[in-house]
């Protein structure tokens, strides 16, 4: 399945269900909620078993309202202090079918005290899953959600599956009841249906990376990122892009798993710092506000005259720290809330005008099918239905003159990128030919090392050479993960295998140096061309010392480098 890039980070939920295959007919369409969710910890009872030493017991699930036939059975094996979990579930749909932001199952734990743990995904095959894991928790109960991504790590509302009383006759203080902790997303999770009753169940696999990495993005979007994590959210950004080409280059399906986990992996890192950062700001600004009432309490502890006044002071000024903390919370949560309501809004207005659009274009239809069929009809009824015919290509124009608009604007887009590439590649170049000398060729950035940088005839780097590597390794884990070719090359003096081995031991050399710096060893390679490609002639001495050389080809890429501008 093919993924449109751009349409798909940028777009609504329209947008994005008829990327995803989820169908984009208008009454589906109509179907679409956001639901508000409350930020408020809310919960819900389940049979929490305290699993013996030895045993293995077998534990049904059975569903829930929102999927009434589905079911499960776990084999659960406590040994060695860990609790081992195999569960196989049946009669299942998948997470997709919910619409909005869900996107797979997560199988949690949860203690009596209410602390939940993600502890794996359920990939539906079919409608069956299996999964084993383990736990160090002994007394726990087990449950299954609908979820956006398969990182989250608070369960949301929607619980499908929840465990019943094992089959062994366990008696006493071994079944507990425990609440389970749950809160949605901070703002909204969209979704547009609330049960899955009725709905088909799914042939083969069926895997949501991709859309698992869009998701995530949006929900870092939502919680602030663009203002709060603007470099991790632009990682988490190129990463969804390598998962979206990949998807269209139709590659191994368990390489696109692991591009869409990177880019999830971004995106929560993104949104987890977009959330602390929100929240700093937030208690800065609120310290900023009780300045004059911090500053004069502290005077006050300072001048207090006995140690009774010092600790009613010191505890007030606690009681006031206390107070800043928990309004610069609800200021930043209120501002997270905020945002995701306003991206929901645009979301739906998206919405409204794609579902008008192809409103308008079935109307178009349906007014020229009318028209075909009473063109004997009155004369009166044939003028109100041309009437009909004029609004609907009218709206109909303007719908192409939008997309129009669009494409343009795409055109546009494209040619950004193009150029902040370009001037990236200007400016490694620029931070390279500080260093040492570069040239730029078809295959990419060329950087010289010259033959001063080693003995004669040997293949070891002189301190000098190390520096020079040193600081080209730096600008390069800067830049990000461009494949560099090591290449060494010899004058005409010697023979021909002498010549092939000095330069393959002289690129070694370089290439061992820059794996140990901090550069990535997967993105180099080393090969040694002996004398076979000079730069010069080797008729005299000039000429042979510039043949005497080790070039690092730094190949071009897709992307973006991340060389700061001068």
């Amino acid at each position: 399945m093919r993924f449109k890039r751009k349409e798909i980070i940028f777009s609504g939920f329209a947008a994005l269900a008829f990327s995803l295959g989820l169908g984009a007919s208008v009454a589906l369409a109509q179907q679409i909620n956001v639901a508000p969710e409350s930020t408020t910890v809310a919960g819900r009872t389940a049979m929490a078993i305290s699993y013996p030493e030895g045993p293995a017991l077998s534990v049904k699930f059975k569903g829930t309202e929102r999927l009434p036939k589905a079911n499960g059975e776990a084999k659960v094996e406590r040994k060695r202090g860990m609790t081992e979990i195999e569960i196989e579930l049946d009669e299942m749909k998948p997470a997709t079918y919910f619409g909005g932001d869900y996107s797979t199952y997560v199988l949690w734990v949860v203690s009596p005290e209410g602390q939940t743990g993600n502890v794996g995904e359920f990939i539906l095959r079919g409608n069956r899953s299996k999964l084993n894991v383990s736990t160090p928790q002994q007394t726990f109960a087990l449950f299954v959600t609908a979820e956006p991504h398969f990182l989250v790590s608070t369960p949301s509302r929607f619980v499908v599956l929840e465990n019943t009383r094992p089959t062994a006759n366990l008696t006493g203080q071994m079944i507990k009841d425990s609440t389970i902790k749950y809160r949605a997303y901070e703002g909204a999770y969209d979704f547009r249906r609330e049960t899955l009753v009725g709905e088909s169940e799914a042939k083969g696999e069926t895997r949501s990376d991709v859309r698992q990495a869009i998701v995530s993005v949006k929900l870092a979007e939502r919680a602030g990122a663009k203002d709060f994590a603007v470099s991790e959210l632009g990682k988490a950004r190129v990463a969804l892009e390598k998962t979206l080409e990949a998807s269209e280059a139709n590659v191994d399906p368990k390489q696109l798993m692991i591009l869409g986990h990177e880019t999830v992996r971004l995106s929560v890192e993104a949104e987890k710092l977009a959330r602390e950062r929100s929240f700093q700001a937030a208690l800065e600004n609120e310290r900023n506000q009780r300045a004059a009432t911090i500053s004069s309490l502290k005077v006050s502890i300072e001048k207090a005259e006995s140690d009774a006044e010092r600790a009613r002071l010191e505890q007030e000024r606690k009681t006031l720290e206390l107070e800043i903390e928990r309004n610069a919370r609800n200021a930043a949560q209120a501002k997270a809330d905020e945002t995701a309501r306003l991206m929901a809004e645009e979301s739906r207005k998206r919405e409204a005008a794609e579902q008008r659009a192809a409103q308008l274009a079935q109307e178009k239809l349906l007014t020229e099918q009318q028209a075909s069929a009473a063109a004997q009809a009155a004369a009166q009824r044939a003028a109100q239905l041309a009437q009909e015919k004029l609004l609907a290509e009218q709206a109909a124009a303007a719908a192409v003159a939008q997309a129009n608009a669009s494409a343009n604007q795409s055109k546009e887009e494209a040619e950004r990128i193009r150029r902040e590439r370009d001037e990236a590649k200007s400016r490694l170049q620029s931070a390279l030919g500080a260093i040492v000398e570069t040239r730029t060729t078809a295959r990419g950035i060329i950087v010289n090392l010259p033959d001063i940088l080693f003995d004669v005839n040997r293949a070891t780097l002189k301190p000098q050479t190390k520096e020079t590597l040193s600081k080209i390794c730096g600008i390069m884990q800067v830049a990000g993960a461009y494949k560099m070719s090591i290449e060494g090359h010899t004058d005409s003096t010697g023979s021909d295998a002498h010549n092939q081995v000095l330069s393959e031991r002289r690129a070694k050399s370089v290439f061992d140096y820059l794996s140990t710096c901090g550069l990535q060893a997967s993105t180099l390679s080393s090969k040694g061309l002996g004398e076979t490609q000079p730069l010069d002639t080797n008729d005299t001495a000039q000429g042979r010392q510039k043949n005497r050389r080790v070039e690092i080809v730094i190949e071009d890429q897709p992307g973006v480098a991340q060389i700061p501008q001068q």
